[in-house]
């Protein structure tokens, strides 16, 4: 009797992880694109993106529009008030970049433009601590 509740508890659970990956594949699979997402937000069909129509881009409530604004601005690189679709694609570069410095600055604790072991395991041990703390917004 308890074999076959064992076994039908080890299946439950098997087939709720299985589920489980399932529906994450399927939420990174059906991402937009930074084309779609600029088609998307381009309201008026003028194929830019102004301020306003950037700022409805704020998928998180938390992010305060001041943020928007300022990423807005190091987009616009020709600094003409709209954002080209080259420009709107160019930002996952842009922020992957922004990304990794800041990464690399907060493990870089003594200053010295290298990462050592120290610091490193440091790092990775800090953020064990943090991970459970941290909550990802809704894609």
């Amino acid at each position: 009797m308890i074999s076959k509740t064992l076994k039908l508890g080890v299946l439950a659970i098997a087939i709720c992880s299985i589920s489980f990956v399932d529906a994450q594949e399927r939420k990174r699979k059906h991402r937009p694109s930074p084309e779609e997402l600029f088609q998307k937000l381009d309201t008026n069909d003028d194929g830019a993106l102004s301020l306003e129509e950037f700022k409805n881009k704020r998928q998180r409530e938390d992010i305060k529009e001041e943020t928007v604004g300022e990423h807005f601005k190091e987009l616009d690189t020709d600094a003409n008030g709209s954002l080209s679709l080259e420009e709107f694609t160019a930002k996952n570069e842009l922020m992957k970049q922004k990304r990794i410095k800041d990464r690399f600055s907060e493990m870089d604790k003594d200053g010295n433009g290298t990462v050592d072991l120290e610091e490193y395991e440091a790092f990775v041990e800090n953020h064990k601590k943090e991970r459970p703390k941290r909550k990802r917004g809704k894609d």
